[in-house]
Order: structure tokens, then sequence, then C-alpha cells
């Protein structure tokens, strides 16, 4: 069996679950290759699993003509993101130069493994390529497949219908991009074999509601899967130092790709570390790109890793943990969380989205309601206070981890769903 999986990025979340998925397939014994789309500065390929998009697609490379057509979309995208509300993520179009034409005869693809694909994949062109009764899974990592173009809806919820007078576009309307993506989207998925996974029920239940693809194939919940024995046998004092922290230092950990993500909710983050009540003994260190804020009186202490991408590493990141916090204000599910857990941190968090699916109060961690800046400082200083709780979070987070997380009842999930999707008619 040979599976291409396609994923835009070598780093950021959606990455390092497909990544892990793809290692853990070929120490299966399937044969797994990794597409993605290379960036221009120099980039380090793990092995030659790892090929560039390009190779996969019919297509050729730029010409003059589909150079320009690129500059003519680019214009036009812009113009349609222009005034959008500040603070959103990403908006994604569905159109790419050049076309991305697959030949999986030629190829010798058994199954397509789509993860998150934007600016990879031309929709039109993609699914157009594929024979009807090709099988096609596809793992998603946050709603856009499934909308006009956000990668979060928020509390919108035209995707059920028609994506149409978009929230999240400067210039809405009944005929706006959102509605253009939308469409284009319902045409290439229309008589497609297509198995959507998710790593959440709630995800998964969002989909199920979706018009565009909550009549796939099959829909289905398989968990990110981790190397669990890694995050679990970690040395703490070890951990500890390698970062520069004492042994009686309170230490809160973060962690997003990127710092910034305004959605991470690093803002409220900074806001309840404020209100901690022993600035002196607390300390914060968060991990991923993004600067810190200059040091102040109404902060405890903060540092920072920088973005890791080596797996002991960022073992060590939680092993140096008393508690990990996440202050997401929208969460497919949160890789992070699941590894702070299989590492047996306790974590505090919003309530929202999938998190409550796996921070289960007074189980594996303590929940804020969204937004909730005081109550989210409460439970981090009743954790600071009380160490024997902080024990006891912490093996509920870990039993829970290795029942959920476990890297080989995934893998053999995936490869189940795989022999039923080739199975399909």
């Amino acid at each position: 069996m040979i599976v291409d999986q396609f994923n835009t990025t070598l780093s950021g979340g959606a990455a390092v679950a497909a990544k892990r998925l793809h290692h853990a397939l070929l120490e299966s014994g399937i044969s797994s290759r990794f597409f993605y789309l290379p960036k221009k500065k120099r980039e380090t390929v793990p092995d030659d699993s790892y090929l560039a998009a390009s190779s996969a697609w019919r297509s050729g490379g730029f010409t003059p003509r589909t150079w320009c057509q690129k500059q003519v979309q680019k214009l036009k995208f812009k113009r349609a993101l222009r005034g959008r509300p500040p603070g959103l993520e990403m908006f994604s179009c569905t159109e790419v130069f050049p076309r991305t034409q697959m030949d999986v005869a030629n190829l010798g693809t058994d199954i397509i493994q789509l993860h998150w694909v934007a600016k990879l994949i031309d929709y039109t062109s993609f699914f157009a390529s594929i024979p009807d009764g090709f099988p096609v899974v596809w793992t998603l990592h946050d709603m856009n497949p499934f909308t006009g173009g956000c990668h979060h809806a928020d509390e919108c919820r035209q995707f059920t219908s028609i994506c149409q007078h978009c929230p999240q576009l400067g210039q809405p309307g009944p005929n706006d991009l959102s509605q253009r993506n939308f469409e284009t989207k319902q045409q290439a998925f229309h008589g497609k074999n297509i198995h959507i996974v998710t790593p959440s029920h709630w995800l998964e239940n969002h989909v199920r509601e979706s018009a565009l693809l909550g009549s796939a194939r099959s829909i289905q919940t398989i968990r990110h899967g981790l190397d669990v024995n890694l995050f679990a046998s970690r040395n703490r004092a070890a951990a500890r130092k390698r970062f520069g922290l004492s042994e009686n230092q309170f230490v809160v950990g973060f962690g997003a790709a990127s710092l910034s993500n305004r959605r991470k909710g690093f803002e409220e983050l900074l806001q309840s570390l404020a209100l901690l009540n022993n600035h002196e003994r607390c300390v914060g260190l968060a991990m991923g790109n993004g600067e810190l804020p200059a040091s102040s009186e109404k902060l405890p202490a903060l540092s920072t890793t920088g973005y890791l991408d080596d797996p002991e590493a960022v073992a060590d990141f939680y092993a140096a943990l008393d508690v990990f916090a996440t202050t997401s204000m929208a969460e497919t599910m949160g890789l992070v969380i699941a590894e702070a857990m299989a590492s047996g941190i306790p974590v505090v968090a919003f309530a929202v989205g999938a998190i409550p699916e796996i921070v289960q109060p007074h189980r594996t961690g303590l929940l804020a309601p969204i937004g909730d800046c005081d109550q989210f400082a409460c439970h981090l200083n009743w954790l600071a206070e009380h160490p024997e709780a902080r024990i006891q979070l912490g093996r509920g987070a870990q039993e829970l981890a290795f029942a959920e997380f476990n890297e080989q009842q995934q893998t053999n999930r995936y490869i189940e769903l795989y022999q039923h999707a080739m199975a399909q008619p």
C-alpha cells in the first residue's frame, strides 16, 4: 500500500501531527510519502520520504502565463480581504497557480492522505484529476475544508448551508469571496470518495453539520498519535537545568507555533499571570516563535525556548513544568495539551472548542470560562499552593493521554480506514 500524504508546511501543529502519522506508517511497513510546499529559504528535510509537492503534479512549473494568472489572483484576493476586522486568522483561497493535477496511476498511489493543505492544492484541478472512486482520506486540523475560507468560524454557522455575507471579510456580500470559495469546493467534492478524520468529537460534529463535507463517505474521530513513552520518561531535574530553571520555582508553561497568533490567547495568558500571588516564586516558560513582552513589575519572570522541533527538547519542555496553561480562544483539539498530559502535567484551560473533551475538571486539569482571566488565575494560584493536587491531576492527565493518544492505536485505525476506503466502489 502506497500512501501519499500532503501538508503545506513542515512546521506547526498540523505538520507535527502529520509527520508523526507518516513515520508511524513507515514503521508499520506502509509505504508513505510526504509531499509539502518548500519554503524559499533553505529547509531541513528529515529524509528522502519527504518530497516537494511539485513532484506530484502533472502540470509543469511556472510559465509566463501562469505567473501572470497568479499575480492577478493575488490582487483579487488582497482586494477581497481589504478592511477585514482586526485580530482574525488567515483566510484562504481555493485557487493555486500553477494548477495541481495528480496522476495517481503514474505515481502508483493507493491512498491520498490530505492534512492542512491551504495554499498547497488548487481545489478545482486537484480533485478533477482524481478518479471519482479513488480513496481520499482527509485529516482536518481546523475548519477550513468545509468553510468558504476561514479556518475557524467562531460563532458563524453559515457553513451548515452556504457561506456568504462572511463576517470575516472586509467587504461581505451575497457573492463575496466566501461564497465563491464555497461553491468551488462544492463542485470539487461532488462524487468523490472522501473519508474525513477529525482529532476531536467537537470537530467531527461540525463536519457532520456542514453542507460541504457532511455527506462524505465516512466521518470519524481518531486522536493524534504521540510517542507517549517519550513524554512520560523525562528527568525533571535535567529538564529544568536545560532551561535555566530552579527546583523550587512554580513553572507555568505555554505553547503555540506562534505566540502572536491571536486565537492562542497569549494576551489573556499575560493578564492571568499578572494576577498570580507570588511573582518571586512563579515563572512563565513559553514554547514557540515570537517575542515576549518587556519585563514588568506586573508580571512574573518570563522566558521562551523559541520554536522547538527536536522531540527530545519538546519533551524536556513539558517535563520542566508544574502546570501547562492554554488560553486558546478557539481550539479543534490542541496537540500541545495532549503532549503536556502525556508528560504528567495538569492543564489549566479555557472551556472552548474540543478542550473539555480531554481537560476534565479535577481529573486532568481545571477549566475557566472563555476569557475569564480572574478565574484562570485562581486555578493557577490554587495549583501553586497544592502540590499534592498537581501530582494527582498529572497522573489523571497521563492516564487519559496513554488511553487516547497512543501512537500504535492511531496507526492501526488509519490502516483500517485505508483498507475500508480502498474497498469503496
